[in-house]
């Protein structure tokens, strides 16, 4: 705690003792280009929003190697992140140190993810594809007010284009390593004067996998996807639009299982492994249905936003890498999410009054889940059998009201203060099954993974495990939460130039079940999750904005905090809110433009976490170090444009490296993660007097390999671990009209 609170004052010091210096710096460069956020519900200037936000623009996308929201993790210090154990389609953020790595449906993220306003509630379909993208913005920190609760962590926003007047496409067409075909498209045209659409594609067919199974003799873990996003931009007058979406996509991987550290088999390669299990996949398919209506008026903006998103997740994996497998989980749901959001914009401006800015809203959504799911068990070579099929429905609705409004007290001083009030109300219906099939799991595939002819019910074997056994074990089988979430903001604009702030804020994560386990009285309701936040920063830009500083120091209390971990001794999924826990933290951003055609960048983010006090019945959880919180964690590149003969190439080199951490709560051995740094580089020709670019790309160039994630059943005979991305080069051509 001290060291962090001495970097603090350290860094945000320094910041004066820059000025005496700073004016001998790059005379003659130019100046950074201004970067527009509307976290804030408004558009705004980043330097002048008193947040911690880290953004991605179009061009950053392309610059830095992005392609799925994932992605995003490697640069930005502070956030760690994967993908889930075996489910490439969902993405487990981590910001601050606070997340969630279950994406079972009865628990929510804590780092709440947005497209075009509209909350993604499911974790098994958040890595989102990144094509014909305006810009990601990455809010850190608790955003309980604004954007409401399952943001304890942060919020991922993700805003695409809207369609325009003009008629204007792209085709993409990209090769890469693992034989991997990669083709996007896009077409703008107006259909009258007044009616715009655009209709955008990808399409990704990946030929040989990342593994290799020596039981199977083939290779795995490959990705078939493919997905469109039609839009209708709607503009009777120059105050009113409407925006339609409608959006498909379909994800699907065939085996990507974990390397068991056990094994003697392989020398401990961790992209090859034994798993047994023949049909294994991980498939997702999504339809999103919305409508943004925006109208202004003279000193506000009313904005309505309506969604409807059905997705259905289905896969089949092996979490042991055994030639017979000991565990795999079959699981099959279909999720229906509706919501409706109203947000009011303006300003206030006066005889008496000026400089006021405020937002308002209140928005209303259900999540309907249906999941069958299950935990297929042969351990010690098939000595204790059995397979539990759970067949699970839960509900969440939550209505919500909010204001927020900032005041200019003069003199450069600035005051927000917001508050939101959010009604959550969850119901969980489930049934505990026996599966007596007699069909082995490596026999089964898509079509008869889930016949329930042969599934007895747990309680004609004395076991029952159903609502009315919950009940009586005394579990909640509904969960009502109403809860007060606010923010208070004192900034103050010290120069054109120089911003300082101070914030507290609040925000919760709504409760949930444990329903990854086989007894009943395992089956646990969970309480929200809270935490409350100060935080200090300073943004800056010098030298006529050839320079920006931006500095952020974070003290977060988390109360209730959600855990999962494996019990050691049992082998058990245990999840509780069993510990409080708090969390330090510095974020810094630094950019100069040395001249028009080069910039330098470098990020850095410190993390300390800890808990504050671990409750009696804590099982499984060591009093140890928070996962994924890296002491350190940072990037640093360089940005290029270079005149050549008849064109111009932009080079970009990024390393990113983050410090040691423990990837499972337990902070046992084989999930300790070591340090590793990656480098990334991009080259980019295009021609002076054409409307095409060639794009190389590389990612983790030097081909590090580690695991990003660890199920430790060492008591069972077996410890998984999840691989991380090999190197990834790719080659694309892109065809502007």
């Amino acid at each position: 705690m001290m060291k962090v609170n001495k970097l603090a004052v350290f860094l945000i010091g320094g910041l004066f003792a820059i000025t005496l210096n700073v004016t001998a710096w790059a005379q003659n460069s130019g100046a950074l280009e201004e970067i527009v956020v509307t976290a804030q519900k408004r558009s705004e200037s980043l330097q002048e929003v008193p947040i911690s936000i880290s953004v991605f623009s179009e061009d950053d996308i392309e610059r830095f190697n992005i392609s799925n929201t994932i992605d995003l993790v490697k640069n930005i210090p502070g956030m760690t992140g994967v993908t889930n154990v075996g489910l490439p389609q969902a993405a487990a953020y981590f910001i601050r140190g606070i997340g969630q790595d279950e994406s079972v449906a009865t628990l929510d993220p804590a780092v709440g993810t947005f497209v075009d306003g509209v909350f993604v509630s499911r974790q098994i379909a958040n890595n989102s594809r990144l094509y014909d993208i305006e810009s990601v913005e990455v809010l850190k920190g608790p955003q309980g007010t604004l954007y409401g609760r399952n943001t304890t962590g942060g919020a991922v926003r993700i805003i695409t284009k809207k369609p325009t007047e003009q008629t204007e496409g792209f085709i993409d067409i990209a090769y890469g390593e693992y034989n991997t075909i990669e083709m996007s498209g896009k077409i703008n045209f107006a259909l009258t004067d007044k009616v715009f659409t655009k209709i955008t594609t990808f399409y990704i067919d990946q030929g040989d996998g990342f593994l290799y199974n020596v039981t199977l003799k083939k290779d795995q873990w490959k990705r078939d996807a493919n997905g469109a996003r039609a839009q209708i931009l709607y503009v009777p007058n120059d105050r009113t639009e409407f925006l339609f979406t409608a959006e498909y996509s379909s994800d699907d991987t065939g085996g990507a299982v974990g390397a068991n550290k056990l094994s003697a088999c392989c020398g401990h390669d961790l992209f090859v492994v034994e798993s047994g299990l023949a049909n294994t996949w991980a498939s997702t398919q999504l339809m999103a249905l919305s409508m943004k209506a925006t109208i202004e008026f003279d000193n506000f903006q009313m904005e309505l936003i309506a969604a409807d998103r059905d997705l259905e997740h289905s896969f089949n994996n092996d979490y042991s890498d055994q030639p017979t497998p000991a565990y795999s989980i079959p699981n099959l749901s279909d999720h229906i999410q509706k919501s409706v959001e109203l947000n009011f914009t303006g300003s206030l401006d006066g005889a008496n009054y000026s400089g006021i800015q405020w937002a308002a809203g209140a928005s209303y959504y259900d999540d309907d889940n249906a999941v069958v799911f299950g935990d297929a068990l042969f351990l010690f070579g098939g000595a204790v059998a059995g397979t539990f099929m759970r067949d699970l429905t839960n509900v969440t609705e939550a209505r919500a009201v909010y204001a927020d409004i900032s005041v200019d007290l003069g003199g450069g001083w600035g005051l927000t203060a917001g508050g939101r009030y959010t009604k959550d109300e969850r119901k969980v219906n489930v049934e505990q099954f026996l599966d007596l099939n007699g069909v082995p799991w490596e026999a089964r595939d898509r079509s008869n993974f889930m016949d329930r002819s042969g599934w007895l019910s747990t309680a004609a074997i004395g076991q029952p495990f159903d609502n009315a056994t919950l009940e009586a074990l005394g579990t909640k089988t509904t969960i009502d939460t109403n809860e007060f979430t606010s923010r208070v903001i004192l900034d103050f604009q010290y120069t054109d130039d120089i911003m300082f702030y101070a914030s507290i804020a609040d925000s919760f994560k709504g409760g949930g079940w444990a329903s990854r386990v086989t007894a009943a009285a395992d089956f646990k309701a969970l309480k929200p999750e809270f935490v409350d936040n100060f935080e200090m920063g300073v943004k800056s830009e010098w030298n006529d904005g050839k320079i920006r500083v931006n500095l952020t120091y974070f003290s977060a209390n988390y109360t209730d905090l959600q855990i999962t971990a494996i019990d050691q001794a049992t082998g058990a999924f245990v999840y509780s809110n069993k510990a409080d826990a708090k969390v330090d933290g510095i974020e810094g951003e630094f950019l100069y433009a040395i001249r028009d055609d080069l910039t330098l960048f470098a990020n850095i983010a410190t993390l300390e976490g800890r808990y504050t006090d671990l409750k009696p019945g804590a099982e499984g959880i060591a009093e140890k170090d928070l996962k994924r919180t890296p002491d350190f964690s940072y990037r640093y590149g360089i940005l290029y444009d270079l005149a050549v003969s008849n064109g111009e190439l932009s080079l970009t080199a990024v390393l990113n490296r983050e410090d040691d951490y423990y990837s499972n709560q337990n902070n046992t051995p084989a999930g300790f993660r070591p340090a590793v740094g990656k480098l990334d580089l991009n080259v980019t020709y295009r021609p002076n007097d054409g409307n095409w670019r060639v794009i190389g790309g590389c990612s983790n160039c030097s081909d590090e390999r580690n695991a990003n994630s660890t199920l430790d059943f060492g008591t069972l005979g077996f410890v998984t671990q999840f691989q991380d991305m090999p190197r990834l080069i790719r080659v694309s051509y892109r065809y502007d009209f």
